[in-house]
């Protein structure tokens, strides 16, 4: 039951990253994406060692989606 939860709430998650991530003149500083990606992977870790299966795969996507952000949506801030 909470794998299904939590899979629900990545999925609500996700359409919420396309704006950004498709509009080329939006951006998120690097210092805000880089920490959430890392803490993702946390999370991942996380709901793998619970014996989840759902949960960690919807949100290895939504880290991917993040990822491309800091990638082709980052812009370094000083």
């Amino acid at each position: 039951m909470w794998d299904i939860l939590i899979t629900l709430g990545n999925l609500i998650f996700l359409p919420s990253l396309l704006p950004t991530l498709l509009d080329s003149r939006s951006y998120i500083p690097r210092k805000t994406t880089g920490p959430t990606v890392f803490g993702l992977l946390f999370i991942i870790a996380g709901l793998t060692g619970q014996g989840l299966v759902l949960s960690p795969i919807v949100t290895t996507a939504v880290a991917a989606m993040w990822l491309f952000i800091f990638i082709f949506r980052g812009r370094h801030t000083v």
